[in-house]
């Protein structure tokens, strides 16, 4: 009767500070149950016109939508409080991604393996976020459904209807410093629902933080099974520790330009998914995940948002994956006749992956059981529609041609995600003239970019290369241009399968990473310590200026570790359209400076 407690508390009281803690009744009836297996059956409801329904922007959810962000609210906030062990509780469905390492519904792992389901650094990224976000979605739905159906009646009317279209939003992340700041509702610890007559309760938020309750015996190592709730920058590893909000609103200022400008490059570099998945996307995701999470170097403390294992326990996380789910359906307007390619995953395995495995199309994407027997594949999670929902770009419907869907699309993506470089070069998409227009000769420019390779074979399951632009003054900080995040479970390095003879067989096996360097080069043109983005004024000034720092789990990784890392700086010619609606068009050739970094890594190692 946990549902009647809620609604009683949030229609009822006409003052509510906090829910106490409500259980989720494992009873409650699921359409995904067969022989045991709780299937990922997507969402059915359709419009009246048999479309399926669209996943909203939250931003646009809260504005437009009132009665589904009430209900989304109300309905996160009881999913968080479900009963932990059920295998539809929030805690469970999270711990699919990382930690506790548990078979989920009986999807077997690999005999020699330990870990979580997750795939990273490999080409599967995106295409198995797919359907876990999808059986979120689906078990959300079924709560606000309840949640709707058992309201006053005099809401109940507006509560259907508003649950029977519900879909998880999507937190555009990669809009980057185009987005503006957090939104006030991600950082406060309460806030506002509405209930009998519209009147204000206030509830404990659901996106703020995820109460553990309690943290289950054995589940979590060291500091993490001291915390009764997710954090993000935490004060100390000890068990009172805080979030530091604040450094996680400061850190999304500053990095925001660099993933927007990665996405931007996803999308107008020529590649396959594969590479627009594990290099641009994942790449991208990983910077919004230590922003939420924090850690070094900026930190000596890791929140739950930054470690694979730990992050999806933190209520951001899925509003971050139903985003990149989205950049994904663009992509795939955008380029309808390329798809998943045959691909070996290296040595980044996973409990159901293993080393050197050829992944593709038919890869079954485990532990998402598509029926009692087999599991959801890359290729039968390629239409979003089949799982029950669209964006609101990919409403294919609502156009008379595929030509001009597609065009739609594309014309979309260039809007919303034109580089910082175009802008500045440029009129920029706010029709505004950009501040270094005077650069643009022949509507070309050079870009530049800094590639990172790094061997997997290290100890740490988080590997960061901070790179920055010395200053002219020696008492001025460093100008950070990006930090490469290497995300990785770190059961990798705590299997006891992985001797070192098997670890060094795999050393010309690397993880690869790419930062663009085009935006902060254009900062220096625009305070005077760079001439042009031309080679013969960028190579000389990189050479005595670029360095970087690299990172682990636990601080600074010791020297011998950098053999392992190759840093490359590379720079190709880009044209710029007339048309702002179409996408920027970069050279196939791309130069390598060695010069640059033959000089910079001496400075890394000191």
């Amino acid at each position: 009767m946990w549902l009647t407690s809620l609604l009683f508390g949030l229609f009822a009281a006409a003052t509510l500070i906090n829910c106490n803690p409500i259980i989720f009744s494992n009873a409650v009836s699921s359409a995904g149950d067969l022989a045991g297996r709780h299937l990922v059956t997507g969402l059915g409801s359709k419009d009246a016109q048999r479309h399926v329904h669209i996943r909203h922007d939250i931003h646009h959810l809260k504005k437009d939508f009132p009665d589904q962000w009430n209900l989304y609210l109300l309905g996160l906030r009881a999913f968080q409080d479900s009963e932990q062990t059920s295998p539809i509780s929030y805690y469970e469905i999270a711990g699919i991604h990382g930690r506790p390492y548990k078979v989920w519904q009986d999807a077997q792992g690999l005999p020699d393996k330990m870990g979580g389901y997750c795939p990273h650094k490999n080409s599967l990224f995106l295409a198995w976020h797919r359907p876990y976000v999808a059986l979120f979605e689906q078990e959300m739905y079924r709560i606000i459904q309840e949640i709707a159906s058992r309201s006053p009646p005099q809401l109940r009317d507006r509560f259907t209807s508003a649950a029977t279209s519900f879909r998880l939003p999507y937190w555009d992340w990669s809009l980057g410093d185009k987005m503006g700041s957090i939104p006030d509702y991600f950082l406060s610890p309460t806030i506002r629902v509405y209930g009998v007559d519209e009147q204000n309760v206030t509830i404990s938020n659901p996106l703020y933080r995820y109460d553990f309750h309690p943290i289950m015996p054995g589940d979590f190592p060291g500091q993490w099974a001291s915390w009764n709730n997710t954090l993000r920058w935490p004060t100390s590893k000890e068990p009172n520790a805080i979030s530091q909000d604040e450094l996680f609103a400061k850190d999304f200022g500053i990095q925001g330009r660099s993933w927007r400008d990665q996405v931007s490059k996803g999308f107008t570099i020529p590649a396959t998914l594969n590479e627009f998945s594990k290099t641009y996307i994942e790449e991208a995701h990983g910077w919004v995940h230590f922003s939420i999470g924090g850690g070094r170097p900026e930190s000596k403390y890791e929140g739950h948002m930054w470690p694979v294992d730990f992050s999806a326990f933190e209520p951001l996380f899925m509003l971050l994956h139903c985003n990149a789910d989205r950049l994904l359906a663009l992509w795939q307007v955008a380029n309808p006749d390329s798809w998943f390619v045959p691909e070996s995953v290296g040595p980044n395995s996973n409990f159901v992956i293993s080393e050197n495995q050829i992944v593709d199309g038919t890869t079954p994407l485990s532990p998402f059981w598509r029926d009692s027997k087999t599991f959801w594949t890359v290729d039968e999670v390629r239409d979003t529609t089949v799982l029950g929902y669209a964006y609101p770009e990919t409403q294919s419907w609502k156009f008379a041609s595929t030509e001009l869907y597609r065009n739609a699309v594309t014309a979309t993506i260039s809007q919303l995600y034109s580089s910082s470089a175009r802008d500045r070069l440029t009129a920029g998409s706010d029709g505004q003239r950009g501040d270094l227009a005077h650069l643009n000769a022949n509507n070309t420019f050079t870009d530049w970019s800094i590639n990172a390779f790094a061997s997997r074979n290290t100890s740490s399951s988080i590997v960061q290369v901070q790179f920055s632009l010395v200053a002219d003054v020696s008492s001025d900080p460093p100008k950070n241009v990006g930090i490469w995040n290497a995300m990785m479970p770190s059961a990798h390095s705590n299997d006891g399968n992985n001797d070192d003879n098997k670890l060094n067989s795999m050393n010309d096996i690397v993880l690869k990473g790419s930062i663009g360097l085009t935006a902060d080069l254009l900062d220096c043109i625009a305070s005077g310590r760079l001439e042009s983005l031309e080679a013969v004024d960028v190579v000389p000034f990189l050479k005595t200026r670029l360095t970087w720092n690299v990172y682990g789990d636990h601080g600074d990784i010791p020297n011998h570790v950098l053999d392992g890392l190759t840093v490359q700086v590379t720079s190709a010619m880009v044209h710029i359209p007339d048309d702002p609606s179409q996408p920027l068009e970069y050279d196939n050739a791309v130069a390598v400076h060695t010069e640059i970094t033959d000089t910079a890594i001496q400075s890394a190692r000191e």
